[in-house]
Protein backbone atom coordinates (compact mmCIF):
# COMPACT_ATOMS: atom_id res chain seq x y z
CA UNK A 1 0.00 0.00 0.00
CA UNK A 2 1.36 3.42 -0.96
CA UNK A 3 1.95 5.73 1.98
CA UNK A 4 -0.22 8.85 1.91
CA UNK A 5 1.78 12.04 1.44
CA UNK A 6 1.01 14.77 3.94
CA UNK A 7 0.00 17.99 2.22
CA UNK A 8 1.66 21.21 3.41
CA UNK A 9 -0.64 23.85 4.90
CA UNK A 10 -1.97 26.66 2.73
CA UNK A 11 0.44 29.58 3.19
CA UNK A 12 -2.24 32.19 2.53
CA UNK A 13 -4.45 30.81 5.29
CA UNK A 14 -1.47 30.44 7.59
CA UNK A 15 -0.86 34.17 7.16
CA UNK A 16 -4.19 34.74 8.88
CA UNK A 17 -3.05 32.61 11.83
CA UNK A 18 0.27 34.45 11.96
CA UNK A 19 -1.71 37.69 12.14
CA UNK A 20 -3.70 36.28 15.06
CA UNK A 21 -0.47 35.52 16.95
CA UNK A 22 0.81 39.07 16.38
CA UNK A 23 -2.48 40.55 17.57
CA UNK A 24 -3.62 38.41 20.49
CA UNK A 25 -4.63 41.41 22.58
CA UNK A 26 -6.11 43.39 19.69
CA UNK A 27 -9.80 43.43 18.70
CA UNK A 28 -9.17 41.62 15.40
CA UNK A 29 -11.96 41.58 12.84
CA UNK A 30 -12.47 39.20 9.93
CA UNK A 31 -11.53 42.04 7.58
CA UNK A 32 -8.13 42.37 9.29
CA UNK A 33 -7.39 38.70 8.62
CA UNK A 34 -8.74 38.85 5.08
CA UNK A 35 -6.45 41.79 4.34
CA UNK A 36 -3.24 39.80 4.99
CA UNK A 37 -4.45 36.79 2.96
CA UNK A 38 -5.71 38.85 -0.01
CA UNK A 39 -9.05 37.01 0.17
CA UNK A 40 -12.44 38.63 0.60
CA UNK A 41 -13.80 38.19 4.14
CA UNK A 42 -16.44 35.75 2.87
CA UNK A 43 -13.93 33.67 0.90
CA UNK A 44 -11.49 33.60 3.85
CA UNK A 45 -14.23 32.38 6.20
CA UNK A 46 -15.23 29.66 3.72
CA UNK A 47 -11.66 28.47 3.04
CA UNK A 48 -10.71 28.63 6.71
CA UNK A 49 -13.70 26.55 7.80
CA UNK A 50 -12.99 23.99 5.08
CA UNK A 51 -9.27 23.72 5.93
CA UNK A 52 -9.34 23.84 9.74
CA UNK A 53 -12.89 22.86 10.69
CA UNK A 54 -13.38 26.15 12.56
CA UNK A 55 -14.29 29.71 11.73
CA UNK A 56 -11.43 32.25 12.02
CA UNK A 57 -13.16 33.78 15.04
CA UNK A 58 -13.46 30.42 16.84
CA UNK A 59 -9.84 29.56 16.01
CA UNK A 60 -8.65 32.90 17.41
CA UNK A 61 -10.74 32.44 20.57
CA UNK A 62 -9.15 29.04 21.23
CA UNK A 63 -5.67 30.31 20.35
CA UNK A 64 -6.00 33.06 22.96
CA UNK A 65 -6.99 30.53 25.60
CA UNK A 66 -4.10 28.18 24.72
CA UNK A 67 -1.58 31.02 24.93
CA UNK A 68 -3.13 32.13 28.21
CA UNK A 69 -2.70 28.61 29.60
CA UNK A 70 0.94 28.70 28.53
CA UNK A 71 1.50 32.05 30.28
CA UNK A 72 -0.16 30.74 33.45
CA UNK A 73 2.13 27.73 33.32
CA UNK A 74 5.50 29.34 32.60
CA UNK A 75 5.04 32.73 34.29
CA UNK A 76 3.78 31.81 37.78
CA UNK A 77 4.37 35.36 39.05
CA UNK A 78 2.04 36.93 36.48
CA UNK A 79 -1.38 37.89 37.92
CA UNK A 80 -4.30 36.11 36.25
CA UNK A 81 -5.86 39.46 35.37
CA UNK A 82 -2.70 40.47 33.50
CA UNK A 83 -2.72 37.16 31.62
CA UNK A 84 -6.30 37.87 30.56
CA UNK A 85 -5.29 41.32 29.35
CA UNK A 86 -2.28 40.01 27.38
CA UNK A 87 -4.48 37.68 25.31
CA UNK A 88 -7.30 40.14 24.68
CA UNK A 89 -10.01 39.45 27.28
CA UNK A 90 -11.92 42.43 28.62
CA UNK A 91 -11.95 41.27 32.25
CA UNK A 92 -10.62 38.48 34.48
CA UNK A 93 -14.17 37.21 35.04
CA UNK A 94 -14.85 36.89 31.30
CA UNK A 95 -11.50 35.17 30.85
CA UNK A 96 -12.10 32.72 33.70
CA UNK A 97 -15.52 31.70 32.36
CA UNK A 98 -14.17 31.17 28.83
CA UNK A 99 -11.18 29.24 30.15
CA UNK A 100 -13.36 26.95 32.28
CA UNK A 101 -15.78 26.24 29.43
CA UNK A 102 -12.94 25.33 27.09
CA UNK A 103 -10.70 23.24 29.36
CA UNK A 104 -12.95 22.05 32.19
CA UNK A 105 -10.96 23.73 34.98
CA UNK A 106 -10.19 27.29 36.05
CA UNK A 107 -7.07 29.41 35.56
CA UNK A 108 -6.54 29.12 39.33
CA UNK A 109 -6.58 25.30 39.04
CA UNK A 110 -3.79 25.48 36.48
CA UNK A 111 -1.80 28.02 38.46
CA UNK A 112 -2.09 25.86 41.61
CA UNK A 113 -0.99 22.70 39.77
CA UNK A 114 -4.16 20.75 40.63
CA UNK A 115 -4.49 17.21 39.34
CA UNK A 116 -7.11 17.99 36.68
CA UNK A 117 -4.84 20.62 35.09
CA UNK A 118 -1.67 18.53 35.33
CA UNK A 119 -3.48 15.59 33.70
CA UNK A 120 -4.71 17.83 30.90
CA UNK A 121 -1.18 19.07 30.18
CA UNK A 122 0.27 15.56 30.26
CA UNK A 123 -2.38 14.47 27.75
CA UNK A 124 -1.50 17.40 25.47
CA UNK A 125 2.23 16.58 25.55
CA UNK A 126 1.49 13.12 24.17
CA UNK A 127 4.06 10.57 23.06
CA UNK A 128 6.65 12.77 21.32
CA UNK A 129 6.89 16.21 22.90
CA UNK A 130 9.89 16.67 25.24
CA UNK A 131 10.83 13.02 24.57
CA UNK A 132 14.39 12.00 23.61
CA UNK A 133 15.33 10.48 20.28
CA UNK A 134 15.80 6.68 20.15
CA UNK A 135 19.61 6.92 20.31
CA UNK A 136 19.66 8.38 23.85
CA UNK A 137 16.61 6.81 25.52
CA UNK A 138 17.62 5.52 28.95
CA UNK A 139 21.16 6.92 28.68
CA UNK A 140 22.87 9.37 31.04
CA UNK A 141 21.90 12.18 28.67
CA UNK A 142 18.19 11.43 29.17
CA UNK A 143 17.78 13.09 32.56
CA UNK A 144 16.55 16.33 34.09
CA UNK A 145 19.26 18.97 34.37
CA UNK A 146 19.73 21.08 37.50
CA UNK A 147 19.20 24.84 37.61
CA UNK A 148 22.98 25.44 37.68
CA UNK A 149 23.54 23.26 34.61
CA UNK A 150 20.91 25.09 32.57
CA UNK A 151 21.86 28.56 33.84
CA UNK A 152 25.54 28.02 32.97
CA UNK A 153 24.56 27.50 29.30
CA UNK A 154 22.35 30.60 28.97
CA UNK A 155 23.23 34.04 27.65
CA UNK A 156 20.89 36.98 27.03
CA UNK A 157 21.08 38.46 23.54
CA UNK A 158 19.42 41.31 21.66
CA UNK A 159 18.63 40.21 18.11
CA UNK A 160 17.97 42.65 15.26
CA UNK A 161 14.92 42.35 13.02
CA UNK A 162 15.47 39.85 10.20
CA UNK A 163 13.71 38.61 7.12
CA UNK A 164 13.21 34.84 7.07
CA UNK A 165 12.01 32.22 4.59
CA UNK A 166 10.21 29.20 6.00
CA UNK A 167 8.42 25.94 5.29
CA UNK A 168 5.68 25.01 7.79
CA UNK A 169 4.35 21.78 9.23
CA UNK A 170 1.18 21.48 11.31
CA UNK A 171 1.11 18.49 13.65
CA UNK A 172 2.98 16.94 16.55
CA UNK A 173 6.42 17.99 17.77
CA UNK A 174 9.31 15.53 17.93
CA UNK A 175 12.58 14.42 16.38
CA UNK A 176 10.72 13.60 13.13
CA UNK A 177 10.83 17.33 12.34
CA UNK A 178 14.47 16.85 11.32
CA UNK A 179 13.09 15.55 8.01
CA UNK A 180 11.23 18.84 7.51
CA UNK A 181 14.45 20.80 8.04
CA UNK A 182 16.43 18.54 5.66
CA UNK A 183 13.78 18.95 2.94
CA UNK A 184 13.73 22.71 3.47
CA UNK A 185 17.52 22.90 3.17
CA UNK A 186 17.35 21.02 -0.15
CA UNK A 187 14.76 23.47 -1.48
CA UNK A 188 16.83 26.45 -0.39
CA UNK A 189 19.93 25.12 -2.13
CA UNK A 190 17.94 24.65 -5.35
CA UNK A 191 16.86 28.28 -5.03
CA UNK A 192 20.52 29.34 -4.64
CA UNK A 193 20.27 30.05 -0.92
CA UNK A 194 23.20 28.76 1.15
CA UNK A 195 23.38 29.40 4.90
CA UNK A 196 25.54 28.54 7.90
CA UNK A 197 22.67 28.70 10.38
CA UNK A 198 19.24 27.07 10.08
CA UNK A 199 16.28 27.61 12.35
CA UNK A 200 13.20 25.90 13.71
CA UNK A 201 10.41 28.31 14.71
CA UNK A 202 8.28 26.78 17.46
CA UNK A 203 4.93 28.59 17.39
CA UNK A 204 2.92 26.45 19.82
CA UNK A 205 3.37 25.26 23.39
CA UNK A 206 2.94 21.46 23.39
CA UNK A 207 1.89 21.56 27.06
CA UNK A 208 -1.23 23.60 26.21
CA UNK A 209 -1.83 23.09 22.47
CA UNK A 210 -3.17 19.80 21.02
CA UNK A 211 -0.95 18.14 18.41
CA UNK A 212 -3.27 18.95 15.52
CA UNK A 213 -2.90 22.71 16.11
CA UNK A 214 0.87 22.92 16.63
CA UNK A 215 2.88 24.90 14.10
CA UNK A 216 6.59 24.51 13.39
CA UNK A 217 8.64 26.26 10.69
CA UNK A 218 11.95 25.21 9.21
CA UNK A 219 13.47 28.62 8.48
CA UNK A 220 16.52 30.59 7.37
CA UNK A 221 17.41 34.27 7.29
CA UNK A 222 17.44 35.81 3.82
CA UNK A 223 18.78 39.06 2.31
CA UNK A 224 16.35 41.93 1.80
CA UNK A 225 16.66 41.69 -1.98
CA UNK A 226 16.27 37.89 -2.19
CA UNK A 227 13.31 36.87 -4.37
CA UNK A 228 11.40 34.24 -2.45
CA UNK A 229 10.06 31.17 -4.30
CA UNK A 230 6.25 31.05 -4.21
CA UNK A 231 6.13 27.75 -2.30
CA UNK A 232 8.01 29.21 0.70
CA UNK A 233 6.57 31.52 3.33
CA UNK A 234 8.09 34.76 4.57
CA UNK A 235 8.38 35.90 8.19
CA UNK A 236 9.61 39.27 9.40
CA UNK A 237 11.11 38.41 12.78
CA UNK A 238 11.00 41.52 14.98
CA UNK A 239 13.91 42.76 17.02
CA UNK A 240 13.93 41.78 20.67
CA UNK A 241 15.65 40.09 23.59
CA UNK A 242 16.22 36.34 23.75
CA UNK A 243 17.50 33.83 26.27
CA UNK A 244 19.91 31.61 24.32
CA UNK A 245 20.57 28.12 25.73
CA UNK A 246 23.69 26.85 23.90
CA UNK A 247 24.34 23.13 23.96
CA UNK A 248 26.84 20.87 22.23
CA UNK A 249 25.01 17.57 22.03
CA UNK A 250 23.04 15.23 19.83
CA UNK A 251 19.89 16.51 18.20
CA UNK A 252 18.20 13.47 19.73
CA UNK A 253 18.36 15.15 23.15
CA UNK A 254 16.61 18.34 22.08
CA UNK A 255 13.31 17.27 23.67
CA UNK A 256 14.78 16.79 27.17
CA UNK A 257 16.71 20.06 26.88
CA UNK A 258 13.52 21.96 25.98
CA UNK A 259 11.95 20.34 29.03
CA UNK A 260 14.84 21.56 31.22
CA UNK A 261 14.68 25.07 29.80
CA UNK A 262 10.92 25.37 30.33
CA UNK A 263 10.54 23.50 33.64
CA UNK A 264 13.79 24.16 35.46
CA UNK A 265 14.93 27.59 34.23
CA UNK A 266 12.11 29.78 32.93
CA UNK A 267 9.79 30.00 35.97
CA UNK A 268 12.74 30.99 38.20
CA UNK A 269 14.39 33.32 35.69
CA UNK A 270 12.58 36.58 36.37
CA UNK A 271 11.51 36.73 32.71
CA UNK A 272 8.32 35.89 30.88
CA UNK A 273 7.79 34.62 27.35
CA UNK A 274 6.76 37.03 24.63
CA UNK A 275 3.59 35.35 23.26
CA UNK A 276 3.86 37.16 19.91
CA UNK A 277 7.24 35.69 18.91
CA UNK A 278 8.14 32.00 18.40
CA UNK A 279 10.59 29.97 20.41
CA UNK A 280 13.58 29.23 18.20
CA UNK A 281 15.90 26.30 17.57
CA UNK A 282 19.16 27.35 15.88
CA UNK A 283 21.38 24.73 14.21
CA UNK A 284 25.03 25.44 13.29
CA UNK A 285 28.49 23.80 13.41
CA UNK A 286 27.14 20.50 14.72
CA UNK A 287 25.42 22.08 17.73
CA UNK A 288 22.16 23.78 18.55
CA UNK A 289 20.79 26.70 20.57
CA UNK A 290 17.34 26.84 22.13
CA UNK A 291 16.10 30.44 22.26
CA UNK A 292 13.22 31.96 24.23
CA UNK A 293 11.70 35.36 23.30
CA UNK A 294 11.62 37.41 26.48
CA UNK A 295 9.61 40.17 28.07
CA UNK A 296 10.74 41.75 31.38
CA UNK A 297 9.53 40.13 34.60
CA UNK A 298 10.06 40.49 38.33
CA UNK A 299 13.36 39.48 39.87
CA UNK A 300 13.88 35.95 41.08
CA UNK A 301 14.54 37.16 44.62
CA UNK A 302 11.15 38.88 44.77
CA UNK A 303 9.25 35.89 43.39
CA UNK A 304 10.98 32.89 44.94
CA UNK A 305 8.83 32.50 48.11
CA UNK A 306 5.55 32.52 46.20
CA UNK A 307 6.47 30.18 43.34
CA UNK A 308 8.84 27.67 44.91
CA UNK A 309 6.18 25.28 46.34
CA UNK A 310 4.16 25.21 43.11
CA UNK A 311 7.21 24.78 40.90
CA UNK A 312 8.65 21.91 42.93
CA UNK A 313 5.27 20.18 42.79
CA UNK A 314 5.11 20.67 39.02
CA UNK A 315 8.66 19.40 38.36
CA UNK A 316 8.05 16.31 40.52
CA UNK A 317 4.79 15.52 38.72
CA UNK A 318 6.20 15.91 35.22
CA UNK A 319 9.34 13.89 35.96
CA UNK A 320 7.23 11.04 37.39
Amino acid sequence: MMKETKQPPCLRLEKAIDRMVRGLAAPLQLADLADVTHYSPWHLAHRFQSEYGDSPQAFLWQLRLEVAASLLQWSPHLPIGQVADLVGFSSPATFSRAFSRSFGFTPSDLRAGRAVAIGWMANNLGEMSYRPGPSIVGSKIDRVWSWDEVESCITLANWPAERMAYQREVGDYGVHLEALLANFQDQCRLAGLIAERWYGLVWSDPATTPAGRRRYDAAVTIPKAFKLPRHLGEYQRPAGRWAVFSHLGERADIGPRWRDLMLVWLPFSGWMLDPQRPRVECYYDGRYDLCLPLLPGRSIQDRLPEILPELLKLVTTVVK
